[in-house]
């Protein structure tokens, strides 16, 4: 990359009208689905009581409803413990009019988190487990954990090139930074990147992301990437959701990503805000990859 040359005009890709046209399309082939028979059914695992997973699963049964897919929640107490949950979890593998499964987390103490690897990789519709990991990593058919699938559609669906591009990736979790490594690497339309991931070991973490044509940042940790370090022109995708103090708002707080936002405009060619970019696309996918088992399960490929 050269060097900054004056201000770049910036192209803010929002995530609404992004999973507004997924939700569409989900819509579009449920209906279809049903015609032939039962309609894609989604079934959430919630152990315990915690409220946030609470939310996110009323909000799955209500995202749900609107496109066509079906939902049951199976309540397990939080002293089921590992063997009960392991139960709920092979009992939901084994049923054929169950077409995905999420286990919602965290998971009362106690209880060990690899439970989640009953869960039938068929039916792993959020890429939660190792079989599902291992499968990408491959380049088999599988489920990819959905903010990772997400920042490829916003790639796509913003009519930004992939193939040849050099991305950097900042952060290496298994739910973002390493699942979006294999799915850029793929050889696809949708892949056929030039990968270099970064951590918090990474030394002279600048140095690399100014040779990003397409830089995400996923660290969980706010505004980390600052203007200086995005090359000018580069396309930015900002994975994450941070909580900063702010007593002069309503909340007493204010949301920001791990990139400095107001820093990256007039440097960034794209960029996508927090709130409002990434992560307003993971239901929906999980949505349609609940749809994409249901079709895999009735001999449709998908």
């Amino acid at each position: 990359m050269s060097g900054f040359g004056g201000p770049v005009e910036t192209r803010v890709l929002k995530g609404r009208p992004v999973a507004a046209a997924i939700r569409e399309e989900v819509a579009t082939g449920c209906a279809g689905l049903a015609d032939g028979g039962r309609p894609p059914h989604l079934a959430v695992v919630l152990v315990g009581d915690d409220p946030s997973s609470k939310i996110y699963t009323g909000s799955i049964e209500r995202s749900a409803a609107k496109v066509g897919v079906e939902t049951s929640v199976l309540k397990l107490e939080a002293g089921a413990g590992t063997a009960g949950v392991r139960d709920a979890l092979c009992g939901l593998s084994d049923d054929p009019a169950v077409h995905g499964i999420i286990l919602q987390q965290p998971l009362p103490a106690g209880t060990d988190p690899d439970v989640v690897e009953m869960i039938a990789p068929e039916k792993d519709v959020d890429g939660a487990t190792v079989g599902s990991l291992g499968l990408l990593l491959k380049g088999a058919r599988s489920f990819a954990p959905c903010t990772a699938d997400a920042v490829v559609e916003m790639l796509v669906r913003g009519d930004i090139d992939i193939a040849g591009r050099h991305v950097v990736i900042v952060g290496r979790s298994a739910v973002v930074g390493k699942p979006l490594a294999n799915l850029l690497l793929t050889k696809s339309d949708r892949g056929n990147a030039t990968v270099t991931v970064c951590h918090s070991r990474t030394r002279d973490l600048s140095a690399h992301t100014l040779t990003a044509d397409i830089l995400v940042v996923a660290v969980g940790r706010p505004e980390t990437v600052t203007g200086e370090m995005i090359a000018p022109g580069a396309v930015v995708i900002d994975v994450g959701v941070n909580r900063m103090d702010d007593p002069g708002s309503e909340k007493g707080y204010r949301v920001v990503g791990d990139v400095a936002f107001d820093e990256a405009l007039g440097r960034a060619s794209v960029i996508t805000p927090v709130p409002g970019g990434v992560g307003t696309l993971t239901t929906t996918l999980l949505l349609r990859n609940t749809l994409t088992a249901a079709r895999r399960a009735r001999g449709v490929d998908a």
